[in-house]
């Protein structure tokens, strides 16, 4: 073999046609057959050996590049979001191949008409169909464009009116007519003699020359001066304060690095409440620093005042008690002006170039300055739908697993749920929130005592529309649904994508055991409805998760900017200490974040089965045993078996009458909705518990000003019997009218029976909120919320008609999830 080679290389370098040299094949034509055949037998053996090994040399470096270029572009490329339906283009050419397919991206939306609805949230179509049957009457409405002057009547907030649940459970349960859609109206009426405030029920939507117009209040019955701000009253007052901004204007500028208004000042207003009384209309304002696009509330200065602007002649409104580093009151922008010449006053002088860093400070972004932590130019985990969705969304009804519901929601209000069902059973009615609170302390001058009940400015679409950010608010494969907002502004309807529905991977087990025997669990995952709100300087995220096992847990996130308060650290009222007074925590150069809290007032309307439930209190015990046995029995001595006379026990309570109730940890109860008719396998009433999970009370005294118009602060739990007139917690005009409010939770109380009744919970829950300096100039979520479980519901876990995983050592009893094929996330946006 040596010989071989070496001579086949030698006579491919030379020539294999050399005369001199008898090559192998020049040998194989020899005319001696023996030493031919010999020769020749020998150099098809050698050649055979070397064919062979040369292919299986080529396989093998073919099939080493083919798994390690294959394995590498399956790590790089799997799971990642592309334009096109498959991973071939992203793979080099010099590899092979790899055909995975883009998952499906099926739509679950079949876009029926919202209108087709019970509970969709008013359309624009339907919105601008009520603004032309008010429009022709002339006596409602005077303007069916931009309004200009508080003399007009014009429309303010317009959102479903809901039907009466009576006709809602006829049609959803008994094949009854379903119920006609109406429209709910606030009209300002300042175009008549004695102007007030209106609300109109407006319908039948889809009928408009039968539509009807049926008042909902009285003339008078809602103070004009009780009215919810908007822009053309703000404009009317930047009118009356442009004149005495100009008086400030040396002033403004020596104290606020040479800042001017408007160019670089701007007036806040809605430092509510607006009177102590409903004939009241006395705005107060503070002077603030241009440093984002939208209302700064993060530089805050030392300037305020207050405008008396009752009824609509704004002529006759005029400015009054001006501050200045909470120094006065001056009764004229003049007077302020005066003392500030004249060195009768402490002044304050912001350092050069301090404007210049305001927007840097303030603007969310990343800091380039600093290097990014490790590995955060890659990207994060992500989930993705391997299958396409399993949830499917018919106009605003959703399914998913077992679940059913209709999502809704309104203008002021903010997003509810109807009819909600699991694997076919009335859970309950309507799950709405209504209202959000925030009681503020600072010490400002024109900032304390603040108090805002965000219903009236509108949750879901007031000064600011909402809209999704995609991979922000929800994952990319998120189907995201239109609500609309009527602008008391422009006088027309806005479209906007506020609410998004997903299902979520819980990454935990939802139960799990594991043994000698046997390994079991279920992965958690559970659907998602979504609503990102905006409030002014406050972000608001409410969530509604539903839980394989029959749960449903709602909560809400406050996030967005703080409002804050300026730090003057020469006040009297400081003391010693430079960095905190008895209202916060100073947070930046010149600001302090000022306490508050968020609370937040939802309706759930439960109907466990059917409208016929009781509420019970089960108390969580500690004592002795003769009085634990005796809660239900007549015992007269203890048993000999308990080794020592102490135990824990429950007490049940069936609640008789209307009434709030508050969480108290060194007595701690269960609340349960219970149906006295229906009883599981084991012959326990079937009922679901409310867990309140807040981390917050009310702090403040029954004496307060606004306690009554805030009355559904003080529980965390109010039980009533449901009426059809009672449909919200609180009025949005109590809070301008704190003397005499006509909407609030207290005056449902009024001692009637909730045994065996269709009755109404209504949930408080909330946060302590003490701005740090981590809140600037951007507040990371802060959450609280309740839980709706499940309480001998079902006969047993609720989940065991979903695949799992299941693996008994020992036999081929084997379950897994069902299986997919690998596939490319897609770009998905429905």
């Amino acid at each position: 073999m040596r010989v071989f080679d070496v001579g086949f290389t030698m006579n491919a370098k030379r020539g294999l046609d050399d005369d001199n040299v008898e090559s192998p094949l020049r040998i194989c034509n020899m005319e001696h057959r023996e030493q031919k055949a010999k020769i020749c037998f020998n150099f098809r053996s050698n050649l055979f050996v070397l064919v062979v090994f040369a292919v299986g040399l080529a396989c093998g470096i073919l099939i080493g590049i083919y798994a390690y270029h294959g394995s590498k572009n399956m790590n790089s490329y799997q799971g990642q979001s592309y334009q096109g339906t498959k991973l071939d283009d992203k793979i080099p050419a010099t590899s092979p191949k790899i055909n995975i397919e883009q998952c499906p991206n099926k739509n679950p939306n079949n876009y029926a008409p919202y209108e087709s609805s019970l509970f969709a949230p008013l359309t624009t179509k339907e919105m601008k169909e009520v603004s032309e049957i008010l429009w022709q009457r002339r006596y409602i409405t005077t303007i069916g464009q931009t309004p200009s002057s508080l003399k007009e009547s014009f429309i303010v907030f317009m959102y479903l009116y809901p039907p009466r649940k009576e006709d809602a459970i006829k049609y959803l349960y008994h094949n009854g007519m379903k119920p006609s859609r109406y429209a709910k109206v606030h009209i300002q009426r300042g175009a008549i003699p004695v102007p007030d405030v209106m609300e109109y029920k407006v319908g039948p939507l889809g009928s408009l020359p039968e539509a009807t117009i049926i008042p909902l209040t009285s003339p008078g019955e809602i103070h004009f001066n009780s009215r919810i701000y908007g822009m053309v009253e703000e404009n009317a007052l930047n009118y009356i304060l442009n004149r005495e901004m100009k008086v400030l204007e040396t002033l403004m500028r020596e104290s606020f690095d040479g800042a001017t208004f408007p160019d670089d000042l701007y007036i806040n207003y809605q430092n509510g409440p607006p009177g102590m009384t409903a004939a009241e209309r006395e705005t107060r304002f503070i002077i603030g620093f241009r440093a984002v696009e939208d209302g700064d509330v993060l530089n805050f200065l030392p300037l305020s005042g207050t405008v008396h602007n009752p009824g609509t002649n704004v002529s006759e409104w005029y400015s009054h008690s001006y501050y200045y580093l909470n120094q006065g009151p001056y009764s004229t922008a003049s007077d302020l002006v005066a003392a500030y010449n004249n060195n009768m006053i402490r002044k304050v002088r912001l350092p050069q170039e301090y404007r210049s860093k305001l927007r840097k400070n303030a603007f969310p972004q990343r800091d380039h300055s600093l290097p990014l932590r490790e590995h955060a130019d890659q990207p994060g985990a992500r989930s993705y739908m391997p299958k396409g969705p399993r949830f499917s969304i018919n106009g605003t009804k959703i399914k998913w697993m077992g679940w059913s519901f209709h999502i809704s929601g309104g203008q002021l209000r903010g997003p509810a749920l109807f009819d909600i069902r699991f694997k076919g059973n009335q859970i309950a009615y309507e799950l709405a929130l209504n209202d959000i609170s925030l009681v503020y302390a600072m010490d400002s001058s024109g900032h304390n005592n603040i108090i805002y009940m965000d219903a009236s400015y509108g949750i879901m679409g007031g000064y600011t529309p909402t809209t999704i950010f995609r991979d922000v608010d929800c994952p990319s494969y998120a189907a995201v649904l239109n609500t609309s907002y009527w602008s008391s502004l422009y006088q027309k309807a806005i479209d906007m994508k506020s609410i998004c529905v997903f299902e979520a991977d819980g990454h935990e087990a939802l139960w799990r055991h594991f043994s000698g025997n046997f390994s079991g669990g279920m992965r958690n995952r559970y659907l998602v409805v979504r609503v990102p709100v905006v409030v002014g300087n406050y972000d608001y995220i409410f969530e509604f998760q539903f839980y394989l096992d029959g749960r449903l847990y709602t909560k809400g996130k406050a996030t967005g900017y703080i409002l804050t308060s300026f730090w003057d650290e020469h006040n009297p009222n400081v003391g010693g200490e430079k960095a905190r007074d008895a209202f916060g925590y100073r947070v930046s150069q010149y600001q302090t974040g000022p306490i508050h809290d968020h609370t937040f007032g939802f309706k759930v309307d439960m109907d466990v089965i059917d409208s016929n439930n009781s509420f019970e209190t089960i108390h969580w015990k500690a004592g002795n045993v003769y009085d634990a046995l005796r809660t239900l029995s007549n015992i007269t001595q203890v048993p000999p078996y308990f080794i020592y006379n102490e135990t824990r026990y429950l007490k049940f309570e069936t609640m008789q009458k209307e009434a709030g109730c508050r969480l108290d940890y060194n007595n701690q109860k269960l609340f349960v909705l219970v149906n006295e008719n229906k009883r599981n396998r084991w012959g326990v009433k079937r009922g679901y518990r409310i867990v309140p999970l807040t981390t917050g009370a009310q702090s403040i005294s029954e004496e307060h000003p606004a306690m009554k118009a805030l009355s559904f602060t003080k529980y965390h739990m109010t039980v009533t019997k449901r009426k059809e007139e009672e449909m919200y917690l609180s009025s949005i005009y109590d809070i301008n009218r704190m003397d005499s409010p006509k909407g609030h939770l207290d005056l449902m109380l009024d001692n009637e029976s909730i045994v065996n009744e269709d009755i109404v919970n209504w949930i408080t829950f909330g946060v302590l909120h003490v701005p740090t300096s981590e809140d600037f100039p951007m507040t990371p979520s802060m959450e609280s919320g309740f839980l709706l479980k499940p309480f001998n519901f079902f006969d047993t876990t609720p989940t065991f008609d979903m695949p799992q995983y299941l693996e008994e050592h020992g036999t081929s009893n084997v379950e897994h999830e069902p299986a997919f094929d690998t596939c490319v996330e897609p770009n998905t946006e429905y």
